[in-house]
């Protein structure tokens, strides 16, 4: 990995307080390639899943977007694979949203074996803010002020 792209990574979540959410699912069948480990493409997918699962918990998720006349499109995401899941593990998804000043909501997120507490992925994703018609908006949205406000006493440092 180039200097520059892992220390845009570093700086992703440093000093930042989060909110998460965790979820726990397992592999299926269909998920995983001939040589019986989850293809990698469904990392994405478990992901998305636990930035969904956080927006049920914190009131964030599209509907709401959609209803405040706004899209959040992804701009960036990535994956680190450590180590394979494979057939039939039960994965824990952990999903952070990071504070932020800016109209862009920052994720990271932490993929486990549950039975090992063992790391098998990280990642992070970005999401900026635009109207339903794709206008990019700059600065934080009304709805996010007022989220912001009502987290205002669940921030907590990262771990």
């Amino acid at each position: 990995m180039n200097k520059a792209r892992k220390d845009r990574r570093a700086d992703f979540s440093r000093g930042r307080r989060c909110l998460e959410e965790a979820m726990i699912l397992r592999v299926r069948f269909q998920e995983v390639d001939s040589m019986r480990i989850v293809w990698h493409g469904h990392y994405f997918t478990y992901f998305e899943e636990a930035r969904q699962a956080f927006g049920r918990r914190y009131d964030l998720d599209y509907p709401v977007f959609l209803d405040n006349g706004l899209a959040a499109p992804l701009v960036h995401f990535w994956i680190d694979f450590l180590a394979p899941a494979r057939m039939n593990d039960e994965l824990t998804v952990v999903a952070r949203l990071f504070e932020s000043e800016g109209a862009e909501l920052r994720f990271g997120y932490v993929l486990k074996r549950s039975a090992e507490d063992k790391v098998m992925a990280t990642g992070g994703s970005i999401q900026v803010f635009t109207t339903l018609q794709g206008e990019l908006i700059l600065t934080p949205p009304p709805l996010m002020q007022e989220r912001y406000r009502q987290w205002a006493d669940l921030w907590k440092e990262q771990s």
